[in-house]
Order: C-alpha cells, then structure tokens, then sequence
C-alpha cells in the first residue's frame, strides 16, 4: 500500500481490542500506544464507554490527548480536561425514545447515560460487568433531568441482535442503534456514531480521510470502519466486523493492536523503509 499516505489519526476502539478479553491491558500495546504518539500520530481511544467508567483505562494507557466516548456522543482532551464536542438527546427526546421503546416492549429495561451521572432500574447490573455504583431507579423517567449521552435498552430473553432490530423498529430516525458485545443495546442521538465524531476531529486537526486508520471489534465500531479507507478489524471481532474492515489483526489476546501500531510507525516519514 505505498499509494497510501502515512497514518496522522490512529481510532481504536478499546473493549476488545486495545484490551485483551480478561479486560487487561498489556504492556506490549501499552508501549506501542506511547510509541505512536511519540512518531506524531494522534492516537484516539475511540469507545463505547461513557467517560464516567473510563477511569481503569485513562490510568492503564496514560494517554492524555483526544478521547471519544459513548459511541461519538462526547469527544474529550484529557490533558487540558476541556470537552472538544458533544452530541446528546435533550431530555424531552430521550424520554420519547424510552416511552416509544416500551410502547413495542413492555418488558423493556432502561439505562441512561449522562454526562455526569447513571440512571439504571433493576436488572441492569446482571448485564455488565460492573454494576453501577448508585442506587437502581423504578423507573428512569423520573430520574431524567440532565442531556443524555445514550438510552440503554435490556429485555432478558431476547437475543442482543432481536432486540436491536425491535429497537431499531421502535427509534426510527430519531437515533442510532447498535451494540458492543454485551446483552443491550445502545441508542445515541440521531446520526451521532464513532465514525460521525472521528470525522469531525480529523477535520478540527486538519487530518484528511485517508490520514485516519480505524481499528475495531464489533458491531459499534461498524460505522468508523466503514468510514476509514484503512480500517482493521481484531482476529477476535465479530463477523460483520470482519466483512467491513479493510484488513484483519491478530486478536487482542495476541497484541494484534501492537503490531498495526509497530507497522503505522514504520510508515512514518523518515523511517527506514
């Protein structure tokens, strides 16, 4: 690929793939994340996380420049603690999303997220890893009073890809659907996906399309290795990772983001060829 420019934008998405499947970070990748910032490539943790339970992973990199977190809803510069940009439901949207939602599932779920703050109902904490650390609500509507990064949607017994399409069904064009490996789905603000805010900072850096490399695992991660004309999909990804991506790492297991990182560097002007 000597027709392709050196990467000045590397995406990655973090469960899954900057972190192994225990959820650790190796040094290996750890090294070759700082590695890359130090030959001048802008590294993004790019995540469907909310900023709130980031904490493990902001200490475990280091990395104190652009973070995206919660699908592309909030973009961050850790270092000079400043939001870059954000795109939310106001709390008028959000609470038709939920009604809208339970009108096609009754037997629904919900958790939202807020810049600052968790509102979850019971059962919630069965389908992550880590429940939150405040009380469950009866029901999150009451508990609505701040812009939401994303509505999270739960049914026990419906498949993660059944509900996605009942959700999708349910949110129209009002929000984006998708989901990143765990038993819910997560609704952002319509239009808003990791490739909508990657998009938009390489513009704010001045970085063109072609000077971005995407790297992701699941089906969240659809939208930026679709956007990316060199995006990698982990050995470990789902498979419509592995149709969309343009190329494929080994697993996390096996570092595989250190070695697309060790390659990227290579590239760099004035490296040995």
């Amino acid at each position: 690929m000597t027709d392709v420019p050196p990467a000045r934008l590397l995406a990655t998405d973090i469960d899954g793939t900057m972190l192994r499947a225990d959820g650790t970070l190796s040094d290996r990748v750890r090294r070759a994340l700082h590695a890359a910032v130090a030959a001048g490539i802008t590294v993004v943790p790019t995540t469907g996380r909310p900023a709130l339970i980031c904490a493990d992973v902001h200490e475990g990199t280091g990395l104190d420049g652009y973070w995206i977190y919660a699908n592309g809803a909030v973009t961050r510069h850790r270092g000079r603690d400043e939001t870059i940009r954000t795109w939310l439901f106001d709390a008028e949207i959000a609470h038709t999303l939920v009604t809208d939602v339970r009108a096609t599932l009754p037997q629904a779920g919900f958790a939202l997220e807020m810049e600052t703050d968790v509102a979850w109902e019971r059962g919630f904490e069965h389908t992550v890893p880590r429940p939150p650390p405040n009380d469950p609500v009866d029901d999150v509507l009451e508990a609505l009073h701040l812009p939401v990064q994303k509505v999270l949607v739960f049914a026990p017994g419906i498949a993660v890809d059944t509900l996605h399409r009942l959700v999708a069904d349910a949110v129209g064009d009002d929000g984006v659907v998708s989901y990143s490996g765990l038993s819910f789905v997560e609704v952002a603000a319509r239009l808003v996906t990791k490739a909508t805010a990657v998009e938009a900072l390489a513009a704010d850096l001045g970085i063109e399309r072609d000077e971005v490399v995407t790297v992701g695992d699941n089906h969240n991660d659809l939208p930026m290795l679709a956007w990316a004309p060199r995006s990698f999909a982990m050995g470990n990804a789902t498979a419509d990772a592995l149709e969309t991506a343009s190329d494929v790492l080994p697993t996390s297991d096996d570092d595989g983001l250190a070695v697309l990182i060790d390659r990227l560097i290579s590239e760099q002007p004035g490296r040995p060829g």
